[in-house]
């Protein structure tokens, strides 16, 4: 079992009442296993609303498969669209 620490930026931190927390995850896991813990915490992430990184590249940049290691940063952001 591992344990990572997942960091709210902007206003998720108030939206989830707190700077991180923590996530207990199996040994091996993968990116699509953290996808499910993060979705399990209640994070949109399929429309968009918040953008999960990992050591500074997106989730869904990553394949489903690559491994996730201790030492990994795990990050997630409300998504900010601007324009007109």
């Amino acid at each position: 079992m591992m344990v990572i620490t997942v960091k709210f930026l902007g206003g998720l931190r108030q939206e989830m009442g707190m700077e991180s927390t923590t996530l207990r995850l199996p040994d091996n896991a993968t990116v699509a296993d953290l996808q499910d813990q993060l979705r399990a915490l209640g994070l949109d992430l399929d429309a968009q609303k918040n953008i999960a990184v990992l050591n500074q590249c997106g989730l869904s940049q990553l394949p489903s498969d690559r491994q996730i290691a201790m030492d990994d940063v795990v990050m997630v952001f409300p998504n900010i669209s601007g324009g007109s």
